[in-house]
């Protein structure tokens, strides 16, 4: 089996990670905080060692990092949390996934886009400068890096001018927390994933109130800490992180920061995609959703010519074992903005950094078959 699918979830695991999994299920599966033997109090100290890990990435205090069950719980957390209002403005990008879209959506804020040159896919600057004077939105929130196209948005300018307004600027990072470096300047709260970029597992993620936003529990229940106070705690992170932590995942992520750390993922991701786009720039009546010149941050979506994006999809795995995703990706707004509708969606290749060139060759060879 060959493997393009690590948007989604990266399959390949470190070996350290893997080993660091065995090892956790014996010395770090209790309940933090809600024991006084010797096991707890170890699991404790290695969720915030975890915590200093995540932070030193971006330069922060380890308080301002709370966990979660996934990027989408850390959103909903956020969203939430911001207690926002039906006339309250939101500024979002086209690129966005439905983690955001959707319950914005169910929130029911205006929900504005930031305006993106189709050409070119540049910010249109002045044009969101003049939208962001008529509507003075509370908040932008928008992806480091798109889940569709691997475009990396402008986060720092679009948040510089959102300051100019006081906007809450909210960046999902799950495409690019451990890999790619981030810039924390104007960005307020930063959500991660662990079983994408972090190359860890599934049911581990969080968020980090890098300002300090004042956020409202959205989610309430047992810390450990404080519990004949029927209102959550007022220490961070507790106060945000009710019920039973996932220390095993939490350790997943120790173990892969240590070996991101040592390795040059962003550079072999680099190299993929640059000999990709080479290869399929050769390949007749395939088209590519990238600016010219551009060089995608690890994820490449294209269609060809004839085909539906699904079929194209099921062909490269029942006939060639590629794993490939297929369709519209959880983000709706994209699809107008790169015209790939009458497709279905798109064809996405997304690389982690244990693929390899020769296993790009096999997927061109076999599209040059079909």
């Amino acid at each position: 089996m060959i493997y393009f699918d690590n948007a989604a979830t990266t399959n390949k695991k470190p070996k350290e990670v893997i080993e660091g999994i065995n090892y956790a299920l014996s010395n770090y599966n209790f309940n933090a905080g809600r024991g006084s033997y010797k096991e707890a109090k170890k699991t404790f100290k290695m969720i915030e060692e975890t915590r200093e890990k995540i932070a030193s990435l971006i330069n922060t205090s380890k308080e301002k990092v709370v966990f979660t069950s996934s990027a989408t719980e850390s959103l909903n957390n956020i969203i939430y949390g911001l207690d926002l209002k039906k006339e309250d403005e939101v500024f979002i990008s086209p690129f966005e996934h439905n983690a955001v879209v959707r319950t914005l959506y169910k929130v029911g804020v205006n929900i504005n886009y930031i305006p993106f040159n189709k050409e070119d896919w540049s910010l249109e600057k002045n044009k969101f400068s003049d939208l962001l004077t008529l509507k003075k939105p509370k908040a932008i929130i928008i992806s480091h890096i798109s889940n569709v196209t691997g475009f990396e948005l402008p986060y720092n300018e679009i948040f510089g001018l959102g300051k100019g307004f006081n906007t809450i600027n909210v960046l999902d990072c799950a495409q690019s927390f451990g890999v790619y470096d981030i810039n924390k300047e104007s960005v307020d709260i930063l959500v991660f994933a662990g079983h994408k970029s972090l190359y860890s597992l599934f049911g581990i993620a969080g968020y980090i109130n890098i300002s300090n936003i004042k956020l409202q529990t959205y989610k309430v229940g047992g810390t450990g800490t404080d519990s004949l106070n029927l209102e959550m705690p007022l220490e961070l992170p507790s106060r945000y992180e009710a019920g039973s932590l996932n220390a095993i995942g939490i350790y997943s992520i120790n173990c892969a920061i240590d070996f991101l750390k040592k390795s040059n993922f962003s550079e072999i991701k680099r190299e993929l995609v640059l000999y990709l786009l080479k290869e399929l720039k050769k390949i007749k009546g395939l088209i590519i959703y990238a600016p010219k010149d551009y060089i995608p941050r690890g994820i490449v979506s294209f269609n060809l010519e004839g085909y539906k994006a699904d079929e194209v999809g099921t062909i490269l795995s029942e006939e060639f074992d590629i794993c490939v995703r297929t369709g519209y990706h959880c983000a709706p707004i994209v699809h107008d903005f790169i015209d790939s509708k009458k497709y279905l969606g798109t064809v996405r290749i997304s690389f982690s950094g244990f693929n390899t060139k020769e296993e790009i060759d096999c997927l061109i060879n076999a599209l040059r078959e079909m």
